[in-house]
């Protein structure tokens, strides 16, 4: 007997439940058991303290919590506040902008939301968007929701190489098949391994999108998901990739998910931003006012209390420099927790993807969630992805690192 359903066609069968989130609850769970000490929570990619405690920036939160009630609660304009929509660009270029470019921005909730209008408005319904084969899971839950599909490029070769082979090749074949396609690049500081994609490896990937723009009935968007590039390293050198996106042919559109949520560690506030790059006034023009239409149609407005924060803290450069002194104290006890995970997994022969810098590290496995469970039993918590084991060392306390891989390593046989 079929079950019966009151759903729409496409919504009938929906629901699943999000892994990371999932594996959370069970950590939280163990720690409410056993207490803090005897858990290891490397499953929640936000940062937490040496004492196992949420972490936030402490002039982000007394600047916060003293703005008057009429920036934090008020409604703020659909695009965003104009103040706000100059600051997120001036916070993700920063001097790295490129010279012949038109840049537009509108404000969402979070990267999350950012992503969502990319895949919506870029890619054709029923078609598909290229994603990396490493990736975060609610791209293909996003793209599932608005009835798009997804195919991946391999990130690593058999050596666990960092490679472009695979990238250009489904790029060509998809271009064969679909007149326009999104293209995903989660770097630098990529979830869920950590790896940063070079500005040679940049400038391979521009002059090969070049390329295939050459056929102007193609329309090309790349996503570049940037949401962990504040705690990727030297904020010029992080960034200079982005000076390519110079003078590049009007069927490319470039697109940035920019997030308040990790670079001011407030997550919950939901606050972010889609920037658009293009050689064309009209197409910039255009990109503003389909993204603004679908802010309306879809959460309506943003929140003003962040949007403001963000711009403040770009016009206020004693406010700026102590937020991002706090947040590069934070990127350095990320980094090392790091550095001990790293040099213990090379002793004991731990395979690890490549890794540069941000809040994971992924181990490769054969059967991850059997491996997960494995660890689960010694109150180690990390989250199973399709091909690895997801680590986040934004997470874990810095005296809970030390026989990480070792347990890993163990766990693996």
């Amino acid at each position: 007997m079929t079950q019966m359903s009151m759903t729409a066609s496409n919504a009938t069968g929906k629901g699943a439940n999000d892994v990371v989130f999932a594996v959370l609850k069970k950590a939280n769970d163990a720690i409410a058991r056993y207490g803090k000490d005897k858990v290891v929570n490397g499953s929640i990619g936000a940062i937490f303290d040496d004492e196992g405690n949420f972490a936030a920036m402490p002039t982000v939160d007394e600047y916060y919590r003293n703005m008057p009630s009429a920036e934090l609660m008020n409604y703020a304009p659909i695009a965003g506040l104009p103040e706000f929509l100059d600051a997120a660009i001036e916070s993700a270029f920063e001097d790295q902008k490129p010279e012949k470019a038109y840049i537009k921005s509108i404000a969402t909730p979070g990267g999350t939301g950012a992503v969502r209008h990319v895949f919506y408005n870029y890619v054709e319904p029923g078609e598909k968007a290229l994603i990396p084969d490493w990736f975060w899971a609610n791209y293909k839950t996003i793209l599932a929701e608005h009835l798009r599909g997804h195919e991946t490029y391999q990130m690593f070769d058999s050596e666990y190489k960092f490679t472009l082979a695979s990238l250009k090749e489904k790029t060509e074949k998809m271009l064969k098949a679909q007149n326009s396609l999104v293209i995903v690049f989660n770097t630098p500081a990529h979830n869920p391994t950590g790896y940063s994609m070079s500005y040679e490896e940049w400038e391979e990937v521009v002059e090969f999108f070049k390329g295939c723009a050459q056929d102007k009935n193609k329309k090309i968007v790349l996503l570049v998901d940037m949401a962990y590039i504040d705690y990727a390293g030297e904020p010029a050198e992080t960034r200079r990739f982005l000076k390519l996106f110079s003078d590049l042919p009007e069927n490319i559109l470039v697109t940035l998910a920019f997030s308040m949520s990790k670079s001011f560690l407030v997550y919950g506030m939901r606050s972010g931003a889609l920037i658009g790059i293009s050689s064309s006034q009209e197409i910039a023009e255009e990109f503003f006012r389909v993204n603004s239409f679908s802010n309306r149609g879809v959460w309506s407005n943003g929140t003003r209390g962040a949007q403001k924060l963000l711009a403040d803290v770009m016009t206020n450069p004693d406010l700026k420099q102590k937020i991002d002194n706090e947040r590069n104290a934070y990127t350095k006890l990320i980094k090392k927790r790091s550095d001990i995970f790293l040099q213990e997994a090379q002793e004991v022969g731990l395979q690890l993807l490549p890794f540069k810098a941000g809040f994971f590290i992924t181990v490769p496995a054969d059967d991850p969630k059997a491996v997960a469970d494995k660890l689960g039993e010694n109150n180690i918590f990390v989250v199973p992805l399709q091909k690895g084991l997801r680590f986040a060392m934004c997470s874990i306390p810095t005296h809970q690192i030390a026989g990480l891989a070792t347990k890993t390593k163990e766990a693996l046989k």
